[in-house]
């Protein structure tokens, strides 16, 4: 992230993680004839030359469900999810080594250094890469099962401040988050094996 960055306010950041799903989304259907030869597009934009670029990702079709179809693209259809991610991006900003280290998961699962990038036709904004990197990993882990509560753990937020006197109790939250992390993993080691044998 750039060391000046500032968080967007909440209308403005609500817009743009809109339109970065719509954007992916688009990118997808023009590339779908790639998706079955395991050549996915990441969902996660980088900068270029001051413009905002995306890179394939070689994945399983089936990697599709942690953002483009199924549960993955059902989360990032309902207004909620979108707030809350916006409502979760001011925390990151202020902390630029929290935030690398509670999305570095999912950045590597969409990371792929080797393959080509192409322009989006989109000036970059400095918050872009962030919100589109907690727009994957809540998509990825909500897929996986993980609820809101659990999301926020997993990113490193103190689920205590979120959660209401209805819910579990934060240590029941923090140990149902390990577990489908940890399910999460192992499903997607399996897609891998299965697919490339690796």
């Amino acid at each position: 992230m750039p060391a000046d960055l500032v968080a967007p306010d909440a209308h403005q950041a609500i817009a743009d993680a809109r339109m970065i799903v719509a954007k992916n989304r688009a990118v997808d259907r023009e590339i779908a004839p790639l998706s079955a030869q395991g050549l996915l597009f990441s969902p996660v934009w980088e900068i270029g030359s001051g413009i905002a670029r995306g890179r394939l990702a070689v994945l399983p079709p089936v990697f599709r469900t942690r953002y483009f179809e199924s549960e993955g693209a059902e989360v990032l259809d309902d207004d909620a999810t979108i707030e809350l991610v916006c409502d979760v991006l001011p925390w990151l900003v202020d902390d630029p080594v929290g935030a690398a280290f509670a999305l570095e998961n999912t950045l590597r699962a969409w990371l792929d250094d080797t393959a080509p990038t192409r322009s989006l036709e989109i000036p970059y904004v400095g918050h872009y890469r962030l919100l589109s990197l907690l727009l994957a990993d809540i998509a990825r882990k909500s897929a996986a099962g993980l609820d809101e509560l659990e999301w926020l753990a997993s990113i490193g937020l103190p689920v205590e401040e979120f959660r209401d006197d209805a819910d579990l109790p934060a240590e029941a939250i923090i140990e149902g988050m390990k577990q489908r992390l940890d399910q999460m993993w192992q499903d997607e080691r399996a897609w891998l094996v299965d697919a490339f044998g690796r």
